[in-house]
């Protein structure tokens, strides 16, 4: 979600961090959360039983991923590069259905494995923030 800096935390010098104060009078850090700025165009794989490692690549800018499988067989999912077997996997989407992959897997490459040589798509729709 952009670019990472480190903050030296020295009383009275260095950046400034955000925070709000409680009414203990200690300080809560303020977490920005990142809405979506673009939209990819439509990401799709048509199942194979050889499977595709990294069919999405990973994108730490990723804040949004929806996944739909419009093929006629059952997709296995791995959240690495590592194309999935029918014994490991992290998910599966059965013919059919859709997901809104988790906040915390979103950002992780996606390689995918179809349990038939299948008709019709995986689509995905990524989306990133700025």
């Amino acid at each position: 979600m952009g670019t990472n800096t480190n903050v030296p935390i020295t009383a009275g010098a260095g950046t400034n961090v955000d925070t709000y104060q409680v009414a203990s009078g200690d300080h809560q850090q303020i977490i920005r959360e990142v809405r979506a700025s673009a939209a990819a165009a439509i990401n799709t794989w048509t199942p194979t039983t050889t499977g595709q490692a990294t069919q999405i690549a990973a994108d730490e800018n990723r804040v949004g991923l929806l996944m739909n499988n419009a093929s006629n067989v059952r997709v296995y999912l791995r959240f690495d590069s590592t194309i999935p077997t029918t014994t490991a996997y992290h998910w599966y989407l059965d013919a059919g259905d859709r997901w809104e992959v988790p906040l915390a897997l979103c950002q992780l490459a996606v390689s995918m494995l179809g349990q038939a040589n299948g008709t019709g798509n995986v689509n995905s729709l990524l989306a990133t923030a700025s």
